[in-house]
């Protein structure tokens, strides 16, 4: 297999991809959002044309409200999220969206988050991916149980969570670098977008191990020992 032959390669790869990953977030951090920092989150439809989206950022501004984030969504739609609002802040924030009536807008939802809900948030998102990642260890080790030579079934489930260590670092790396140069936020998207990426590289990890199971019971059945490293190792 080619993977096993320039195994060297695929490790140096790896590793300097992780370590810019380590870098970022620990240059840069991540730029959480209002789910877990608090603030309000405020969507907004247009009736007719919707405005560029700096000129409603720069609208905004000029109403105080100055760390807004506009995102659109759909062709008419703005997902607005920004540090918690004073009253003047929301009397001022439907004129403000519409760029002083030039376009006319309605706001759909309107959503404030307390620091204390958002903070719990990112508590239960860190416990939620902690807890993930002991099932897969429980699992896998369950699993492969009777594949205990030459590796123990505790060693596959650690590689599999290596592995999802560095399927986590790699975006949560690329997410600090557009935070920091491009504004992208940390949210609870975020956190099941992770979960997702759990998800397919566990399924990923559990294929693999199963081909290697069937080839080192073949070994043994058969009383042979093969490098996999070689294209004939496959059974």
């Amino acid at each position: 297999m080619i993977i096993i032959a320039y195994k060297k390669v695929f490790f140096f790869v790896t590793g300097v991809t992780v370590a810019l990953s380590i870098a970022a977030i620990a240059a840069f951090g991540l730029n959480f959002g209002v789910d877990f920092t608090g603030g309000t989150l405020v969507e907004v439809r247009y009736e007719a044309e919707r405005p560029a989206q700096n000129v409603v950022a720069a609208s905004l501004r000029n109403a105080g409200i100055e760390d807004a984030s506009v995102r659109p969504s759909d062709d008419d739609i703005y997902i607005i999220r920004s540090g918690v609002l004073s009253g003047l802040d929301i009397q001022t924030l439907p004129d403000a969206v519409s760029v002083g009536g030039e376009y006319p807008a309605e706001i759909e939802r309107f959503t404030e988050i307390g620091p204390t809900i958002g903070q719990e948030l990112r508590n239960k998102a860190l416990v939620a991916l902690v807890l993930v990642a002991v099932a897969i260890v429980l699992y896998i080790a369950f699993t492969f149980r009777h594949v205990s030579r030459p590796v123990s079934s505790w060693v596959y489930g650690a590689i599999a969570v290596i592995a999802l260590i560095h399927d986590i670092l790699v975006p949560a790396g690329l997410f600090a670098v557009l935070g920091q140069f491009f504004g992208a936020q940390v949210d609870s998207l975020f956190v099941m977008a992770l979960l997702a990426i759990l998800g397919y590289s566990v399924n990923d990890t559990i294929v693999v191990f199963d081909r290697v199971r069937e080839n080192l019971r073949g070994n043994i059945e058969r009383g042979r020992k093969k490098n996999f490293a070689s294209p004939s190792a496959a059974v």
